[in-house]
């Protein structure tokens, strides 16, 4: 093998996974819907949209999580 061949191999598969570690940033980022934004409700941190829930009601982290039930308990 001649090692022209290994290097444009080597090139070829760093471009593939930085594509793809883009494309997850990408998807990893809120977002916004104007005036339809989920926010969470102990922090106030946007979150992305669901099918699933909406609303009031949602919490962004576990910890944000035990914040809210620690409210409940006074």
């Amino acid at each position: 093998m001649h090692r022209s061949w290994l290097r444009t191999k080597v090139n070829e598969s760093k471009e593939k996974v930085t594509q793809k570690v883009a494309e997850r940033a990408k998807s990893m980022v809120p977002v916004q819907r104007g005036a339809e934004t989920d926010t969470c409700m102990v922090c106030g941190r946007t979150m992305r949209q669901t099918a699933v829930v909406r609303g009031d009601g949602r919490v962004c982290s576990p910890g944000c999580a035990r914040k809210w039930a620690e409210g409940l308990k006074d």
